[in-house]
């Protein structure tokens, strides 16, 4: 997209003074702020104004999510470490897809990079939201590969009902505000249903591809002084004991993988119904 001289620049502007804006309120780390920075702007060059807003939604959405009732998580063992603050891993996990597609649309031009762009940030709002806003479901998680076994809060693949409907009511909504922006949907009603229904479903779809990673996959050690169960590789300072999964799947490659799942799956569905 060849953007007008005052899109370039306000975007460019706005681009940083978001992130400084996100290192003073805590929500990221100097690192996660640069690679943020360097994703928006890769989204913003490749759709404009509009694609920015897509972009910036997820961020600051996701940041406040993970902030939202954080003592309570905290007290649950589920609260994100470094009081919410994210970093640069968790920025390319969640970022990292959508910055791939955004590239090989300003490349090529093609409307189903365009439909996976908007996947990519549709899951990875579906996966924050299940996460932040199920952890403060009055009923326990329930293993996604056992739904009768029971687990605790913040268990990778534990699902609850409300984190599920409240993730699908994410999804739809990313759907929605692509096709407000007319990033698609451009060529009528029956274009922008196709589009919706194939963000909406993909997404939701890799979502669930997440929830099954982190049920099967994903590393979970014992920490060896505490005996606690963790998801990192360190706790107290120590090696923990692996007790599930591979030492090299963390949440971080679990989310990517899902975020990048769903928005290939959305691009087969949109190929099928175009």
């Amino acid at each position: 997209m060849n953007l007008p001289l005052w899109e370039l620049v306000a975007g460019s502007i706005a681009i940083v003074l978001l992130a400084l804006a996100a290192i003073k309120a805590n929500a990221i780390d100097l690192s996660g702020s640069i690679v943020g920075a360097i994703i928006t702007f890769i989204v913003f060059i490749a759709g404009g104004l509009r694609w920015l807003v897509i972009i910036v939604t997820f961020f600051v959405l996701s940041s406040m999510l993970t902030r939202y009732d954080y003592e309570y998580k905290k007290k649950l063992g589920s609260a994100q470490e470094k009081g919410g603050r994210r970093s640069w891993p968790n920025t390319i996990a969640n970022g990292g897809v959508a910055a791939i597609f955004a590239s090989l649309e300003l490349y090529s031009h093609q409307q189903v990079f365009v439909i996976a762009f908007l996947s990519s940030i549709a899951a990875a709002m579906s996966d924050t939201v299940a996460t932040e806003v199920g952890l403060l479901s009055s009923s326990k998680p329930r293993l996604i590969t056992r739904p009768t076994r029971v687990v605790e809060p913040g268990t990778s693949g534990g699902i609850t009902v409300l984190g599920e409907l409240v993730a699908f009511g994410s999804v739809l909504g990313v759907s929605a505000l692509g096709v407000i922006l007319s990033i698609v949907g451009r060529g009528g009603e029956l274009e922008a249903m196709d589009a919706m229904a194939s963000i909406v479903v993909g997404a939701f779809i890799g979502t669930t591809i997440d929830s099954l990673l982190g049920a099967t996959v994903q590393g979970m050690g014992r920490c060896t002084e505490c005996k606690a169960l963790t998801e990192n590789s360190i706790h107290h300072g120590k090696q923990t004991e692996l007790v599930k999964g591979s030492r090299y799947i963390d949440n971080n490659v679990v989310n990517f993988l899902g975020i990048l799942s769903g928005s290939i799956i959305s691009v087969l569905i949109y190929a099928i119904l175009a």
